[in-house]
């Protein structure tokens, strides 16, 4: 603990005057002026804003005093390491929000290089928060009502930092294909050149505990800012140590720099249809060109919230230095269901006005519908398999407010056929189909597709689900599987009962319900995080 030099409480670092503040007597300091690496404290006593000189950014921390030792606080719940003084009492886990006791030990960390401390306060951090969940209809109310200042902690993450310099002789290879009327014109460059350049800023998280995808969203943190690291910063806040050498992404920075080196190549050279593929490997090449390369552990501010639902974490993370933000929101099945409900609603009866639906139309309809939901359904399987075991894949997760675009889009598209007279267009078309094949051909010949389709996704997600789930059947394509196996034979038979065709469709309709109840568990899952071994250290429980 770092005491104030008048009264001997503890000093905090405050965010809008960045200095050290006493949360006794509220007097300032400056960091120089209480640091236990800079003068004695002492000697300040009394002159809280004297003005000090700027300290020296590229003054680092001796060679020999790389390591720090503190008091680490493990939860037995996630593994989360907190730093704490020894005489405070940490009673519960800010990281996964359990009561759980927490063992202390002494230890050892890597002491970091540079720091930047927080700029944005916890009020404007809450106030973005806040801005963003009212975009969020479907979150769940407890998760709306948490979004206030006792709920978010202030954490410093780990950063690796890196500043390359490159120089030597480079030869991009370029080609243009030019078309005038009847004539072809290709024409093969070689471009030979002297390279020389350098680059820094380029960063990436040092923790396996901070997913990359969150960190990826909030960055990128001007570098120019951070100072000269010292215990007194952390003073009020949180820590996550590194538990990743600047070895492990010094390769992909370096790539990095090099996309960047050839944007500026296809600009300066832009007349030879620069081989992109080509250039890139020669960049990559370690052989090719001297490149001297200098890193450095930054501690960056991060404003971090945790909702608890179940056995899984949402988190909400905004900048602490220019306040970008990132937020997982599961969503309610409760209230995407009603609102589901209500979309329904006037839709049935604006087309109650405009169609009459036969028995058998209804039931198609309901095949289709549940034929749209199970690709839903296998394609959120496959996402949450893909998180799940870690595997890497391009596509985005699958978004709730996408879905709603989507319902919103067809709704528009049938009220716009309706009303600008494509409606019997379409009935046209379809009766003289009806005409040619019969009504009735057409129904079975869409429920076959229909159950071929749902047999296929049955078998290519078993495996998947059997590996998510623990089960042997995939419960809601096998229903789909039965129900439609059965329209189909009702189509064919066409019985003159018709509370059987509205039975099978009502049928359907539940499991539609159903599935997509699974689907707002699934993107619930894509949207949190089944807490793990943090290795997080650092922080103020009380700050």
């Amino acid at each position: 603990m770092v005491g104030c030099p008048g009264c001997g409480s503890k000093l905090v670092f405050d965010i809008p005057s960045q200095k050290m503040k006493c949360s006794y007597c509220g007097q300032y300091y400056l960091v120089n002026q209480v640091s236990k690496r800079g003068k004695n404290a002492d000697e300040h006593a009394g002159l809280p804003d004297a003005t000090m000189p700027a300290p020296d950014l590229d003054a680092l921390i001796d060679e020999e005093d790389k390591g720090m030792e503190v008091t680490c606080f493990t939860c037995s719940q996630c593994g989360a390491e907190i730093v704490a003084d020894a005489d405070e009492a940490v009673t519960w886990c800010s990281y996964c929000g359990s009561p759980a006791t927490l063992k202390s030990r002494l230890t050892r960390i890597r002491r970091p290089d540079r720091v930047i401390p927080f700029k944005i306060t916890k009020e404007d951090c809450v106030s973005r928060y806040r801005d963003l969940a009212k975009k969020q209809i479907y979150a769940p109310n407890a998760l709306l009502k948490q979004g206030k200042a006792d709920s978010f902690r202030g954490i410093y993450m780990p950063f690796w930092t890196y500043a390359f310099k490159r120089e030597g002789n480079y030869r991009f290879h370029g080609r243009t294909d030019i078309t005038a009327g009847n004539q072809r014109i290709v024409t093969n460059y070689l471009a030979d050149g002297h390279l020389k350049s350098e680059y820094s800023g380029l960063s990436h998280d040092a923790s396996l505990s901070f997913d990359d995808e969150v960190s990826e969203h909030i960055v990128p943190y001007n570098h120019n800012d951070a100072l000269p690291f010292d215990e007194c910063y952390l003073n009020g806040f949180y820590a996550n140590a590194a538990d990743q050498n600047e070895t492990e992404y010094r390769r992909k920075m370096l790539s990095m720099e090099g996309d960047l080196i050839i944007d500026i190549a296809k600009h300066e050279l832009s007349y030879i249809g620069l081989q992109e593929k080509e250039a890139k490997d020669q960049l990559s090449d370690a052989t090719a060109y001297d490149v001297e390369t200098v890193s450095k552990l930054d501690m960056c501010p991060v404003w971090f919230l945790s909702y608890k639902q179940g056995d899984r974490v949402s988190y909400g993370t905004v900048n602490g230095q220019n306040g970008k933000i990132y937020a997982d929101f599961p969503a309610s099945p409760i209230k995407y269901l009603l609102f589901s409900l209500l979309t329904a609603v006037p839709l049935f009866l604006f087309l109650n006005l405009v169609l009459t639906a036969t028995p058998s139309f209804v039931l198609l309809a309901a095949v289709l519908a549940s034929l749209a939901v199970s690709g839903m359904y296998k394609s959120e399987i496959e996402e949450i398999y893909r998180k799940q075991f870690h595997i890497a894949f391009d596509q985005k997760k699958m978004s709730l407010k996408k879905v709603g675009s989507a319902i919103g889009t067809s709704i528009i598209f049938i009220i716009g056929i309706c009303f600008y007279g494509g409606l019997p267009i379409v009935i046209e078309i379809f009766s003289g189909l009806s005409s040619l094949f019969g009504m009735q051909s057409i129904y079975i010949l869409i429920a076959i597709a229909a159950l071929v389709l749902f047999i296929i996704r049955f078998f290519k997600m078993k495996s998947r689900f059997m590996a998510l789930s623990g089960l042997h059947i995939n419960l809601p394509n096998l229903m789909f599987i039965i129900v439609s196996a059965v329209s189909l034979v009702v189509f064919i038979v066409n019985p003159p009962s018709d509370m059987i065709f509205y039975a099978l469709a009502f049928a359907l309709a539940g499991i539609v319900a159903c599935t997509v109840t699974e689907l707002i568990r699934g993107y619930n899952i894509l949207s949190s995080t089944k807490p793990k071994q943090f290795n997080r250290s650092g922080g103020d429980d009380n700050a």
